[in-house]
């Protein structure tokens, strides 16, 4: 998941108009593969025991294609491999996966497992530039095999050879990562500026297509599991300047089910070039994409990164950002109508989501608005009744990639986590987004009527069942003084109202676990 270059009326702008109820479960999910995955044991380990601390309830693991494929910077793939038969890997190759994912069971979390690119070299084709050459025109069929791969062998019942127990069942599944970016799928487009026409949606298709058959062969249904299809980024550029350009979440939506771009399904020559029926046959279409109509939900990455959760973004229409998340679940439902599937409602899982910080990264958000940040975007997920989950990436602000610019060498990867990473002076040192994530706290409404009934929501992360907080209130200077106990529901939430004293200008929450009070960041306000 690095940072691409400038990560940049039917249509209903802002939340949906249902809403959750307090008792409501949004799943706290925690992505970090530069440590889990490319680190040591010991640093896997304590990164697992944080999350898992934190009050994280699962992990998303990218399954990178290219690092348990063999000779995968060859050309030719190996005499007589079979891709689909987990035994046919070297097994050294599969050693981070299988105790990452044994390390998260035993801790009790559970596994997002996201099989992508970078690919093996001998499994892509039409190769353009050599730094997308693992990620051009992927092999469906060859995807299909390592998907299955993973699928027996993280099935609950396979053992490698010379294991003595069978590994952990693997019962969630997102197909590819930002296929919508040139940097994980190329190309995006043939052909560039005005004249571009889409190429990814329908190499995605075939890619989904052959995934959803090896889950389902090799026993991970929609009825046993969970499987997203999408996974896509939340911005484009507002050119096309490069075959590897980003695409806009909505455009790739519409080819990727044949439509166009006022959702009218295509034909003729349209057709022809996104891999569609010339002529429309709907029906035929449903049939042939089982995937596309059958997935348990959709997965995006509603970043904004440099704005609130709540500012629009610059291309309203086709980016889909946490200020905007009605545009996605009004284009899934108009889709399904399009072809008359009868449906529940498609729910989100928003499985990338987090903040740039400032220090390290000068370009980025304050450390404080990271906290606060984050706080009101878990607020607007867990307010919609569409979102189940909400991940945050990273734990540990990723290091720079060698070689950038010494001026601005952050703008090549994450500075999102919740703790400083190397070459920021202070690795390892928590930023105030850390206690915020354990306690989150937001206030719906920051000007208080006369009555003085303050609307506050929170979510205390760690441990199971209910749990009782201190509201904590005080004037514009002074310390903070308990005012009230307030009590959680069995999912670690809480939404309601309260009486606050007059005079009060601040609030947070204080929850004490054994013998340590751990606080949310205080949040002003102003009576009227």
């Amino acid at each position: 998941m690095r940072r691409l270059l400038t990560l940049t009326a039917l249509l209903v702008l802002g939340l949906p108009a249902a809403a959750a109820s307090a008792d409501s479960k949004l799943e706290s999910m925690f992505q970090d593969d530069p440590r889990i995955l490319s680190k040591d044991a010991k640093t896997r380990d304590s990164t697992l025991d944080e999350i898992k601390a934190l009050g994280g309830t699962r992990i998303r693991v990218t399954a990178f294609w290219n690092r348990i494929a063999p000779n995968a910077q060859g050309d030719d793939k190996p005499t007589d491999f079979d891709g689909s038969n987990p035994d046919a890997y070297f097994q050294s190759q599969w050693a981070v996966l299988d105790e990452v994912i044994k390390g998260a069971a035993k801790r009790g979390l559970q596994v997002n497992l996201n099989p992508s690119a970078p690919g093996p070299k001998w499994a892509m084709s039409g190769f353009f530039e050599d730094r997308l050459n693992p990620v051009t025109n992927p092999s469906p069929v060859e995807y299909a095999g390592f998907v299955a791969a993973l699928g027996k062998r993280y099935s609950g019942t396979y053992t490698p050879p010379g294991g003595t127990e069978a590994l952990p069942r693997v019962n969630y599944w997102s197909i590819w990562n930002e296929p919508n970016q040139g940097a994980w799928l190329a190309p995006q487009w043939v052909g560039t500026g005005a004249a571009a026409v889409p190429a990814a949606p329908q190499r995605y298709r075939v890619l989904v297509a052959g995934a959803w058959a090896a889950l389902n062969a090799t026993g991970h249904t929609t009825q046993t599991d969970t499987v997203l299809i999408g996974d896509t980024a939340p911005k484009a550029r507002a050119t096309v300047s490069s075959v590897a350009s980003p695409m806009s979440p909505i455009r790739f939506i519409e080819r990727l089910y044949c439509l166009d771009d006022d959702l009218q399904i295509l034909k003729g020559a349209d057709a022809k070039a996104q891999d569609c029926a010339e002529t429309p046959d709907p029906a035929g279409f449903v049939a042939a994409n089982p995937a596309l109509f059958q997935m348990t939900g959709y997965a995006h990455h509603p970043y904004e990164l440099l704005a609130s959760p709540t500012t629009p973004p610059g291309d309203p229409k086709q980016s889909v950002t946490t200020s905007n998340l009605g545009l996605l679940t009004d284009q899934l439902d108009r889709i399904m109508a399009r072809y008359k599937v009868d449906r529940k409602p498609i729910p989100l899982y928003l499985t990338e989501y987090g903040y740039q910080t400032n220090p390290p990264d000068k370009s980025a958000v304050s450390l404080g608005q990271q906290a606060a940040f984050l706080n009101q975007g878990e607020y607007i997920a867990w307010k919609n009744s569409r979102v189940r989950t909400l991940s945050q990436f990273l734990l540990v602000d990723d290091a720079p990639i060698p070689g950038t610019d010494k001026v601005d060498k952050w703008a090549s990867s994450f500075q999102s986590g919740l703790r400083y990473g190397p070459e920021s002076g202070k690795e390892g040192k928590a930023k105030p987004s850390l206690d915020s994530y354990r306690v989150a706290f937001f206030l719906p409404q920051r000007k208080v009527p006369k009555t003085r009934k303050l609307k506050l929501w929170a979510h205390v992360r760690p441990g199971t069942g209910a749990k009782k907080v201190t509201l904590q209130v005080r004037g514009k200077t002074g310390a903070y003084k308990n005012s009230r106990t307030l009590t959680t529901n069995t999912s670690g939430f809480l939404s309601t109202s309260v009486k606050v004293r007059a005079g009060s200008k601040a609030a947070r929450l204080a929850w004490k676990s054994g013998t340590k009070t751990y606080y949310s960041r205080g949040v002003s306000y102003k009576i009227r």
